[in-house]
């Protein structure tokens, strides 16, 4: 069996299946390339129209590809394809945000009305008693417009007429969730008004990204605001969605692009796996931010659950049962995404997908979010 094993291996290497065509030759393949690339395979001949993966582990980094990243014309999906962040973004924003803490151009008890303008805040109570950090990790008692039902009609109907001022006019004079600092709520709305904060203190938050950010970390294949090709990046992929739970997916990309195109702090991100996973690795490695705001972005509230167990500034904390992951996921109308590092292991894992995944309790978001993402985490681990 074990020489059979490493025929395939050696197969895989020739057909470069699932590997990256700019790889350095001498980066030696991952032990478990084959299993890593089977799962794909699985799942997208299952109905999911295109996967892609990273994989780092103290081994090898092993990159993947399956299915299709445009299904009308069979164009593979590719390693080389930017994907959507989703909330995903959060991390981003987040990130930016404790760049200007560390900066010292605001703290992260500041109360948010220090920083934005009285127009952004229109609408929403307490603004002198939020402060940045409870933004940060959702305790500042905003709703989330990702909830709001007139919102998720829109998105149903008619969401090329959504605009980007339109994602906090959803929550303005809606009652709170809850008096800031008592009780975590996830919060979309809070991110957009991150976005704001840094827009007001930096003049333009998307340049603040591209500079602090991509720059440092030489993310190249990262787009925001600022970049000349956001949002129809040249290798973008095709989006689907399985609205009515049937199994077959209609092109949503016109849609999806439209509302990344106007998220900003909760989503807003494009870039290819192997660049959210260099991002991710810029800051647990401190390449990003200093040991101090480092250690402020891991400072986690306890959630309670058996999976998402804390939350810390934009970043969340899961045991999956194979040890503690840190990270981020996003769902989307035409997307998911998954970043995750485990720090006993020093492993990184990155997926996404250029299928919806926001309504979770149909057949394929289920699919991707429970069955392959265990797949694969059980693979690395076991």
């Amino acid at each position: 069996m074990k020489s059979s094993k490493y025929v395939l291996l050696i197969i895989v290497m020739i057909l470069n299946l699932g590997c990256d065509k700019d790889d350095d030759p001498s980066e030696p393949m991952h032990p478990n390339a084959i299993e890593f690339q089977s799962i794909l395979d699985e799942f997208t001949s299952n109905g999911i129209p295109g996967l892609s993966a990273v994989v780092v582990t103290p081994d090898g980094v092993w990159k993947g590809a399956s299915g299709y990243s445009r299904l009308e014309d069979h164009t593979p999906m590719s390693i080389d394809n930017e994907v959507y962040s989703a909330s995903i973004g959060k991390t981003y924003c987040a990130v930016a945000t404790l760049l200007l803490v560390q900066d010292g151009l605001i703290a992260l008890e500041d109360p948010i009305s220090n920083h934005i303008s009285g127009t952004t805040l229109l609408g929403f109570e307490n603004t002198n008693s939020i402060t940045v950090r409870q933004l940060l990790n959702h305790t500042g008692g905003l709703t989330n417009f990702d909830w709001n039902e007139a919102f998720v009609n829109d998105v149903l109907t008619d969401p090329l007429s959504i605009k980007a001022s339109d994602l906090l006019d959803y929550e303005r004079g809606n009652a709170f969730y809850a008096l800031p600092g008592t009780e975590f709520n996830y919060s979309s709305t809070g991110y957009e008004l991150l976005a704001a904060l840094v827009e007001e203190v930096t003049g333009n938050h998307s340049r603040f990204y591209s500079e602090r950010i991509f720059k440092p970390l030489n993310l190249q294949h990262t787009y925001y605001k600022n970049e000349s090709e956001y949002p129809l990046t040249n290798n973008l992929v095709h989006s689907y969605f399985d609205q009515l739970d049937t199994g077959q997916v209609e092109n949503v990309s016109e849609t999806q692009n439209h509302l990344t195109n106007i998220f900003t702090g909760s989503d807003g991100i494009i870039a290819t796996p192997m660049d959210y996973y260099q991002f991710l690795k810029g800051i647990m490695t401190g390449s990003l931010l200093s040991d101090e705001m480092k250690a402020e972005m891991l400072d986690f509230i306890s959630l309670g659950g058996d999976d998402y167990i804390g939350y810390g500034l934009g970043i969340w904390q899961r045991d999956v049962g194979y040890g503690i992951a840190i990270g981020h996921d996003g769902d989307a109308i035409g997307a998911g995404a998954d970043m995750w590092y485990f720090p006993d292991h020093d492993i990184y894992i990155v997926t996404a997908t250029n299928m919806g995944t926001v309504l979770q309790d149909t057949e394929l978001g289920r699919m991707y979010n429970e069955s392959f993402l265990s797949a694969m985490v059980t693979a690395v681990f076991e």
